[in-house]
């Protein structure tokens, strides 16, 4: 699958969860998703439906890569971003790592907004250091 062929997929299948992609991007090797949210903030629940979406993605042939997803509430305030490792998908995949380590992973890459909902960084833009 191509890396606009999973952007639809997450756009479509997690509406009904709440979620909406707004934009996306591929840019070396890692796909980047802005995605609008109706819940108030980097909630466990949003990260959660979209890794089990990329998870089944997965599933159904897709080679995992590096994904980076920037959160904003429905009326543009940026929550902040957080990223998915494609090595994760693989160690999950060969058991090196458990359930509970793949979602501790994903948590800890968490970053949220100073003061949410915060001004919106350029799209793609690294957080400063």
């Amino acid at each position: 699958m191509e890396p606009s062929e999973i952007a639809a997929r997450l756009e479509l299948n997690l509406m009904s969860l709440g979620i909406y992609v707004e934009r996306h991007a591929h840019e070396s090797g890692t796909l980047h998703v802005e995605y609008e949210t109706a819940d108030g903030g980097l909630t466990r629940g949003d990260l959660g439906s979209v890794c089990t979406e990329l998870r089944d993605a997965h599933d159904d042939g897709w080679e995992p890569e590096d994904c980076r997803f920037w959160a904003f509430d429905t009326e543009g305030g940026f929550h902040g971003e957080w990223t998915l490792r494609a090595g994760w998908f693989r160690a999950l995949e060969r058991g090196d790592i458990s359930e509970t380590d793949f979602s501790t992973l994903v948590l800890s890459t968490r970053e949220p907004a100073d003061d949410p909902p915060a001004a919106v960084p350029a799209f793609g833009e690294e957080k400063p250091s």
